[in-house]
């Protein structure tokens, strides 16, 4: 068994991945030629372990262009990106610092890969920084600069147990064949909206395993709302999430439940008064610390809109 761990650099070339269906790599990236069909991958988006797999299929694509952007002082390539310092990019290999007007490109021919896995996919319910002792223990080789990177297989075992929200191992036996049987499936084109994956799990890690209108409940059922549209803002905003079950979820973005942000209390539709689900609920408080309340301002917004909703639903 072989496991990997994804990592993005902020700038260079652009790997065509989708975290949950595929990931693209090339010769060039260290490991690379270790990742075969069947191999267990534990994957990384942003800051969180995003979920693991088993790999389906591998692509192969010879004779491909790729540039690498390098440091000026050393030649090696992708120096890191800092978000707080100038200048923006520093060379962990030479130590020397400059911008991004001064990185020097540096053309190859490479061989890409694309791993699939998406049959297989199972996505973290549970939050893991990918800073935690339990990932940075489990890998086999401490370097940074592979985004490929070896994992045990205790160590793969304890990250997906943390993060499948269940107390049981995967549902197969280590070293296990792959088998592709045709039918049963259809490939499609999904759309996810980039970040969601890691606005959830940081709303687990602010608030626990709590749905905010009805309390503690599995993991596996909690689903982060924004209380102002994603559609409208295109923003995952921290101060403006709640941690909801997966139907308050959808009623929550249907405005036919609403939280008075001059009480604090939660409010639902007329139309729901015949389920005791709902109404049970009607008029308790938000199960949200203050400090981690969404600001009242945009709150307000949705409660607006959800008396409108509630009249016309009755």
């Amino acid at each position: 068994m072989k496991s990997s761990e994804q990592e993005l650099s902020p700038i260079g070339y652009s790997y065509d991945d989708s975290v949950g269906m595929y990931y693209s790599f090339d010769n060039n990236v260290g490991n690379s030629s270790q990742i075969t069909i069947g191999d267990l991958v534990v994957v990384r988006e942003d800051h969180f372990v995003a979920g693991w797999a088993l790999v389906e299929r591998i692509e192969h694509r010879p004779n491909s262009q790729k540039i690498l952007f390098c440091c000026p002082g050393c030649n090696k390539s992708n120096p890191r990106f800092r978000t707080t310092v100038t200048p923006a990019f520093k060379c962990d290999e030479c130590k020397s610092e400059f911008e991004q007007s001064q990185i020097l490109q540096r053309e190859l021919v490479v061989t890409e890969f694309k791993a699939f896995y998406a049959n297989s996919w199972q996505e973290a319910v549970r939050p893991l920084s990918i800073k935690d002792p339990l990932v940075s223990s489990a890998l086999s080789t401490k370097s940074t600069f592979s985004s490929i990177r070896p994992l045990s297989i205790e160590g793969a075992q304890r990250i997906i147990h943390q993060i499948s929200g269940r107390n049981r191992q995967p549902d197969f036996e280590l070293g296990d064949e792959i088998v592709n049987i045709a039918g049963g499936h259809v490939e499609v084109i999904t759309r996810r909206r980039r970040g969601q994956r890691e606005f959830r799990l940081h709303l687990l890690q602010r608030f626990g395993e709590m749905c905010a209108f009805s309390g503690e409940q599995p993991a596996e059922v909690l689903e982060a709302a924004h209380v102002v549209s994603f559609a409208k803002t295109g923003l995952h905003d921290r101060d403006g999430g709640l941690l909801l079950r997966r139907d308050f979820h959808t009623l929550f973005d249907r405005h036919l439940m609403t939280v008075n942000p001059s009480t604090w209390q939660i409010e639902v539709a007329p139309s729901l008064s015949k389920f005791e689900t709902y109404r049970c609920i009607s008029g308790n408080e938000l199960l949200v610390e203050a400090r981690h309340r969404p600001r009242s301002e945009i709150l307000q917004a949705h409660y607006v809109e959800s008396q409108k909703v509630f009249e016309v639903a009755g």
